[in-house]
C-alpha cells in the first residue's frame, strides 16, 4: 500500500515538473514611442506651406520634424532688434492656428545668432527674439506645456552662408507631441551649458 502511495506521488510530481518545463518563456515587450507617420508629416507641410505664402519665411523637413525659418533681417525691426515687424505677425499666427488645432502637436522655438558679438550679448539677443515668437504662439491660445522657447546664441550657425546675417534667424520645429523630449534631447544641453558659460562672464 505505501508503495503505490510512493509510485503515485512520485509520478504526480513527475508531472507537474514536466507541464512547468513545458511553459515557454513569455517575451519581454518593450514599449516605444509611436512613429510618425507619413501621413501626419504630409498634412502639416501643406497647412505649413499655406501659412507661410508671401512672407520671407521657409520650409524643410528636419529628421521627423518640420521646421520654419524666419529670417531676422526680414522678421525683426532693424532698430529694435527683439521686436517683431508687423507683417511677421500674420504668418506666425496662422502657425499658431494649425498648433492649436492639432492637440497632437508641440512647438520649439529656437533664436539662432552668430559670432559678432559676445557670447552673453549673443545668447540675450537670440533669447529675446526667441521669447518674441513665442508671445505670438501664446497670445493665440497655445499652451505652455505644448511649447518651449531657448535662445542658442551661436552654438548652431549655419554650415554654408552668403553671409554671416544668415545665422540671425529664428527656427519654429513642429513635431508631435510625443516625440518632443526626443527634440529637445538636441538643443537643451547645449543651451544649459551656453547659458552656464555666460552668467560666468
Amino acid at each position: 500500500m505505501n508503495r503505490k502511495i510512493y509510485q503515485w506521488a512520485l509520478i504526480s510530481v513527475c508531472s507537474v515538473l514536466a507541464a512547468c518545463s513545458a511553459k515557454k518563456p513569455q517575451p519581454v515587450v518593450y514599449l516605444e514611442k509611436p512613429a510618425i507617420s507619413a501621413q501626419w508629416m504630409s498634412n502639416k507641410e501643406a497647412l505649413l506651406l499655406e501659412s507661410i505664402k508671401g512672407s520671407p519665411f521657409t520650409l524643410h523637413k528636419q529628421d521627423n520634424a518640420w521646421v520654419v525659418t524666419a529670417p531676422a533681417q526680414q522678421a525683426f525691426n532693424a532698430d529694435r532688434p527683439n521686436l517683431l515687424m508687423p507683417a511677421m505677425l500674420r504668418p506666425i499666427t496662422r502657425i499658431a492656428k494649425i498648433l492649436e488645432a492639432s492637440p497632437d502637436t508641440s512647438v520649439l522655438i529656437l533664436g539662432h545668432s552668430d559670432r559678432a558679438n559676445d557670447d552673453s550679448a549673443s545668447h540675450k539677443l537670440s533669447a529675446g527674439r526667441a521669447g518674441a515668437v513665442a508671445s505670438i504662439f501664446r497670445l493665440s491660445g497655445l499652451k505652455r506645456d505644448r511649447m518651449m522657447h531657448l535662445g542658442m546664441g551661436s552654438s548652431f550657425m549655419l554650415e554654408q552662408r552668403k553671409s554671416a546675417l544668415k545665422n540671425h534667424r529664428v527656427e519654429i520645429i513642429i513635431t508631435q507631441h510625443a516625440q518632443m523630449q526626443d527634440v529637445m534631447a538636441t538643443y537643451h544641453p547645449v543651451y544649459v551649458r551656453q547659458l552656464a558659460l555666460t552668467q560666468a562672464r
